[in-house]
């Protein structure tokens, strides 16, 4: 089959179209900046050419672009789009429910989210990962030298909004927002924002926001929504935990922070800076004794990229218990997650020095990554499922 590919410089790309073109089909590559979601004029008319140049059985993208959704449909061919970000917006609705757009997440409870709102055509599918183009990674002395570490954490520190909405509110909303972000930040596993943001509270910030001349945009809304104030706060809290979480790992054993994001908080944990996606981050994680990988508060069930990168280059992960990694593997034995903060200290220290109990789960999570973490198994289930 030909397949037409929108590529914004997204990191599963190149392993996408690897196993793509050893299925047989025949891949044409259009690298594209995000375009606007429904406005791109040129855009429209670039994939428009290519649409009608060749003949192709589907157009693929990672990440939903409701532009590139409403440019097939009026093409008359299948759109599938296969996200490694969550949440992602809910703006523009009326673009995923065209009869030609499929879109795969890998988070269960956000595709139920979507169902709940009258969206059917969007389906659970865990991401994958290429272990074979990991596992072929050399590694010298002098990666070695550089990259060993007891603890790396390699990632965003998620600076948040809302400190900046909060600035000029009230003292009783800034109290229950910080009580609200308080209890979600204790509650892992258990989302309390949906319930207890309501229009009352969104009023009184938006028209405070308002008076002070503070010009904030919810997508396409002007003022700040309950989608938008829930991902500021649990944006927050992911930044809040990752700073705890590396001030006390860094006190007692040797930590390196992986980052484009300096942080004053942090001046005292090792900042080495970024490291690129495809050749040293791989390397970070095999020469880690422990990786670190909190995920971020708004991926709420399933299990993300940088899990399955960790595992699939040969690494130990220490995360938190998202729900959905227990649908393959088993705490203790194949994962190591924790509970709480001092949990996660409890845990480095513990397989810190329990070496062989860490090689030993660490070898089983990457058995089990390399098994039921496929590229060609996501591939057969996108195409199935859309009728190709």
């Amino acid at each position: 089959m030909n397949i037409l590919l929108h590529d914004f410089g997204s990191y599963i790309q190149p392993d996408l179209i690897t196993y793509l073109t050893r299925m047989g089909h025949h891949c044409k590559n259009l690298v594209y900046p995000r375009p606007n979601p429904v406005e791109d004029a040129y855009f429209e008319k670039y994939v428009t050419a290519h649409l009608k140049d060749g003949t192709y059985g589907c157009v693929m993208s990672t990440n939903f672009h409701p532009l590139l959704a409403r440019i097939c449909h009026e093409n008359h061919i299948k759109y599938l789009a296969w996200s490694y970000d969550s949440p992602i917006s809910k703006d523009h609705l009326e673009y995923y429910t065209h009869s030609t757009s499929y879109l795969f997440l890998f988070d269960k409870a956000e595709v139920e989210e979507f169902h709940s709102l009258g969206v059917h055509n969007v389906y659970h599918l865990p991401l994958a990962v290429n272990t074979e183009r990991l596992s072929s990674i050399p590694v010298t002395a002098a990666d070695r030298k550089r990259f060993s570490c007891d603890v790396s954490f390699v990632g965003r520190l998620y600076q948040s909004p809302l400190k900046k909405i909060l600035s000029c509110q009230d003292e009783y909303t800034i109290g229950y927002i910080n009580a609200l972000t308080d209890a979600q930040f204790k509650l892992v596993g258990f989302p309390l924002l949906n319930d207890v943001i309501d229009d009352t509270l969104l009023h009184r910030i938006n028209d405070t926001l308002t008076k002070q001349g503070i010009v904030y945009h919810s997508g396409d809304e002007e003022g700040i929504n309950k989608a938008a104030l829930s991902l500021c706060i649990t944006n927050q809290i992911t930044h809040n935990e990752r700073i705890i979480l590396l001030r006390l790992l860094n006190r007692f054993c040797n930590v390196h922070l992986y980052s484009d994001e300096r942080n004053e908080q942090l001046s005292e944990v090792p900042f080495k800076g970024p490291v690129t996606y495809s050749i040293e981050m791989p390397k970070v994680f095999r020469l880690s004794k422990i990786n670190l990988c909190p995920t971020a508060r708004g991926i709420r069930s399933g299990i993300p990229l940088r899990m399955l990168d960790i595992i699939g280059a040969g690494g130990f992960l220490l995360s938190n218990a998202q729900p959905e990694l227990t649908d393959y593997f088993s705490p203790g034995i194949s994962i190591v997650c924790y509970g709480s903060v001092e949990d996660a200290v409890e845990k480095a220290n513990y397989y810190l020095s329990h070496e062989d109990e860490r090689i030993r789960i660490q070898q089983n999570s990457y058995a089990i990554i390399k098994e039921k973490f496929s590229y060609p198994e996501r591939i057969v289930t996108m195409f199935q499922t859309a009728g190709l």
